[in-house]
């Protein structure tokens, strides 16, 4: 049985696929479905790269990756012959990166204008890191050192010996050593008192040391 054709031998979907753009022969080709997947994980990268900027962890903005994202959206918006669930599923992933774009724009401006929470912090941790390291080469910061070291001291040294752990409030304990260091100077005339940690018998104690030095 002779098929169907037109007066010049064509099939009668031939004029009908003839009609249609380069630029609809082009997206058939697109497998729309990898495609999505691809811009997907591309958005994901981008905020993981945004994020990773804003802390400080990337010098640069990722702006190379982003131009590649708005090119894929771009393409695929316009791409035909989409299911509704593919349609459905490109919507989303729009939404998501203008929700991600407005947040980093705000971001930004807060940078620039010196308002950015996380560069506020980072900011003050420096301060008070600079403020802690002028403070410990003063005398003020030998002593609280050297009370820390006692404090330690003495917490393993009670630990071991008792076989137990223990929770001992530093600050009770250093103002303790503080009112005996006070009292020893008042009733012997000393200028200095240090203390050193003392294991006898099994039982720990702070011993105080009084000087003129």
């Amino acid at each position: 049985m002779a098929t169907v054709s037109d007066q010049k031998g064509q099939k009668p979907g031939a004029k009908l696929n003839a009609k249609k753009s380069a630029r609809e022969r082009a997206f058939e080709q697109i497998d729309v479905r990898a495609e999505l997947d691809r811009l997907e994980n591309m958005l994901g990268e981008l905020k993981i790269q945004y994020e990773q900027h804003f802390l400080g962890i990337r010098q640069l903005a990722p702006d190379e990756l982003h131009r590649q994202v708005k090119f894929q959206m771009r393409k695929l918006l316009k791409a035909p012959f989409k299911t509704s669930a593919m349609n459905f599923r490109l919507r989303a992933i729009e939404s998501k990166y203008n929700t991600f774009y407005s947040y980093w724009s705000r971001v930004n401006r807060q940078r620039e204008d010196g308002t950015y929470a996380r560069d506020v912090f980072k900011a003050e941790m420096h301060e008070k890191a600079m403020a802690e390291e002028a403070r410990a080469q003063t005398s003020v910061g030998a002593a609280e050192r050297g009370m820390g070291q006692i404090f330690n001291t003495y917490k393993d040294a009670l630990e071991q010996a008792t076989g137990r752990k223990h929770e001992i409030d530093f600050d009770a304990f250093q103002r303790s050593l503080i009112a005996r260091a006070k009292d020893i100077k008042e009733k012997h005339g000393v200028k200095k008192v240090s203390f050193k940690v003392k294991v006898h018998e099994g039982k720990v104690t702070v011993q105080a040391v009084g000087k003129n030095e």
